[in-house]
């Protein structure tokens, strides 16, 4: 029977999508590389807290501290213990006196460098323009607020120990403001419908009024890319919802219940090598080697007529 410890909002949405993309990463714990997405979320969150703890005399000192520390958090500069030990870096020769060195606890994809400087670029677009709105202000009331975390300060919900952490709370005339930031490429601008029910939010607002004894004028979605601010609200139906949520997936988790859920959803998965190891057998079709590179497929081209049943020949489409 697995332990359930502390659900999370990033936990809850794991088991949810896959249970057995949670399986393999908080039972079995299987190591694989950092999506360069998630590097990226976590370094632009860090800068955002560093903000309000260091006096920036401008965008550019801002941005140009992103440049230093997202090149050595490419590198691994910043990895402790067993992770440091395994670190492996590999450089890029850009010029006589520039080398881009990318360690193996990251995944930046078949075209690495680019997508290095891809990403400096749009965090120095974000930081700039994070430091113009916000330098004249008042710093948040709190900023990266964990709950749940202390072994001393639990929190639950419905009984189910929960951990989180706020980004930012915010309290002016009108009351109290939860913000969280959001590096996607995507935001709710065009649809709301995840917005208004994302388990998350709903887990900041039950967690805060617990907390402070107060109710938040609002929860704010920060999409840092655009700079645009979503805003959305929660009722006690929502918190029905969250206890109801909470206890299914701890009842998952203590039943053992890690069935794969195999899907186009996949394609996009981090841990699918690691998925390889455990994954059911297939009829004879291609597989994963620990390197995570596809063995024993066919290009389209590949694929001889004769293979495809004689009343689909027609059908076959010819690229």
């Amino acid at each position: 029977m697995a332990d359930v410890g502390k659900l999370s909002p990033s936990k809850i949405t794991t088991y949810k999508g896959c249970s057995f993309s949670y399986y393999l990463r908080y039972i079995l714990h299987e190591k694989v590389p950092s999506n360069v997405r998630l590097l990226f979320g976590k370094g632009i969150h860090y800068m955002l807290e560093r903000f309000y703890d260091v006096d920036y005399k401008s965008p550019e000192s801002f941005s140009k501290y992103w440049k230093y520390y997202w090149t050595g958090d490419v590198a691994g500069d910043f990895l402790k213990g067993k992770e440091k030990k395994n670190l492996e870096v590999q450089e890029f020769d850009l010029k006589e006196d520039f080398k881009v060195r990318i360690g193996n606890h990251v995944d930046l994809g078949p075209e690495p460098v680019g997508v290095f400087f891809g990403y400096m670029k749009l965090g120095e677009n974000i930081l700039k323009r994070f430091y113009e709105r916000h330098k004249s202000l008042e710093p948040p009331l709190k900023k990266e607020f964990a709950f749940g975390i202390k072994k001393d300060e639990p929190f639950d919900i419905d009984g189910i120990p929960v951990r989180g952490v706020f980004d930012r709370i915010d309290k002016n005339e009108n009351g109290f403001y939860i913000s969280d930031y959001k590096t996607d490429k995507s935001s709710p601008g065009k649809d709301s419908f995840v917005l208004h029910r994302h388990p998350q939010f709903t887990i900041y607002s039950y967690a805060f009024r617990k907390l402070f004894g107060k109710e938040e004028e609002a929860i704010l979605y920060y999409h840092l890319r655009s700079g645009n601010v979503f805003k959305t609200h929660r009722s006690e139906k929502d918190f029905d919802y969250i206890k109801r949520l909470v206890n299914e997936v701890a009842e998952g988790i203590t039943k053992d219940y890690f069935a794969p859920f195999y899907g186009f959803h996949c394609n996009f998965c981090d841990l699918k090598t690691a998925c390889e190891k455990y994954s059911i057998s297939h009829h004879g079709g291609p597989r994963i080697d620990l390197e995570g590179k596809i063995i024993g497929a066919k290009r389209f081209e590949e694929w001889d007529n004769s293979e495809v049943p004689e009343w689909m020949e027609d059908q076959v489409e010819e690229r």
